[in-house]
């Protein structure tokens, strides 16, 4: 075998090679984390990985694409010294390389790839993953170094990790699908909203003090259940000297029980006697944060504290998804 020809033979596996890295890179990209969660809890090794890859998934697509350039990059070269020495013409070289490469990368670095990283995201991103973890330790810091250069030399804020997969990018996506009717409208709407959940804070969506209804600590449930009838809310806020001193919240479920059970009760206990701790949170905190924790601490309302520790208002789960 001749110099060239072991030239060629070097950039084919070298593009089968970047055919591969890309298929892992939109299969890392494209793979949803509820289902490698699942698969986890199943008892696959490999998502357990996988998991932690989907904690910090930009920093692992960087890398695979790294990698990538940098495979295709020497394939060029090869193909095209192989080709200097093949072709008597300079300029015939250089063309046959052009369309030779133009045609590798478009189908074999392009199309295919991408296409089955999409169709079996999950397979190929649990079979890649130990892969993936090697290149991006060899790989990730020279494109972590790469991301500064560029973000530093480019006008404008750059991005920390990279501007290969934004936000932006999907809602124009979103926005297409809607256009081409692939999604419904208020599907498409709906889509938006999540992405808008992370800018919202609570106050924004919070009901404000002005407007809460609470009932003191020393009221009988009878009156605790009277309040909750007559504003058709199921919790309600005990406050304690004032309504900044919110001590906990009490269910008109639990009143209803245990007035069936003791019928003396209505009158003889106190709110303070049933109510449940409140769970507080800054006004300030994102809701999709807000919802995380709330759903965790398995309660449906909660406090919201302003800067100076006062009471700002309240919110419900309900009103988060809604």
């Amino acid at each position: 075998m001749n110099s060239n020809t072991l030239q060629l033979v070097i950039a084919a596996i070298m593009v089968l090679s970047a055919a591969g890295l890309v298929a892992a890179e939109t299969a890392l990209a494209r793979v949803s984390k509820a289902t490698v969660e699942q698969l986890r809890k199943d008892g696959n090794r490999r998502a357990g990985r996988l998991i932690k890859l989907l904690d910090d998934r930009a920093k692992y697509v960087n890398s695979l694409l790294f990698a990538n350039l940098t495979l295709s990059t020497i394939s060029v070269v090869l193909v095209t010294t192989a080709f200097l020495q093949i072709f008597v013409d300079d300029t015939t070289s250089l063309i046959a390389t052009s369309v030779v490469m133009v045609l590798v990368g478009y189908i074999l670095l392009g199309v295919a790839p991408q296409t089955v990283g999409r169709q079996k995201a999950d397979a190929i991103a649990l079979a890649t993953v130990r892969l993936t973890q090697l290149i991006t330790f060899v790989f990730g810091p020279l494109s972590k170094l790469f991301i500064m250069v560029g973000n530093a030399i480019t006008p404008g804020q750059g991005f920390r990790e990279g501007p290969f997969s934004t936000q932006a990018e999907l809602r124009e996506l979103v926005d297409m699908a809607g256009a081409d009717s692939v999604i419904e409208d208020d599907e498409r709407q709906m889509i938006h909203s999540v992405f808008e959940l992370g800018d919202t804070v609570a106050r924004e969506l919070m009901v404000p003090r002005t407007e809460m209804v609470w009932i003191e600590t020393h009221k009988t449930l009878r009156q605790a259940l009277s309040l909750g009838l007559r504003s058709g809310y199921s919790r309600i806020p005990v406050v304690g000297e004032g309504i900044d001193d919110i001590v906990g919240v009490i269910f008109v479920k639990d009143i209803a029980r245990r007035v069936f059970e003791h019928q003396e009760s209505q009158s003889t206990e106190r709110v303070s006697d049933l109510m449940r701790p409140a769970f507080m949170v800054p006004d300030s905190r994102n809701v999709d944060e807000l919802l995380r924790d709330m759903q965790n601490a398995r309660t449906h309302l909660a406090v919201l504290v302003d800067e100076y520790g006062g009471t700002a208002g309240l919110i419900t789960i309900e009103d988060v998804i809604e």
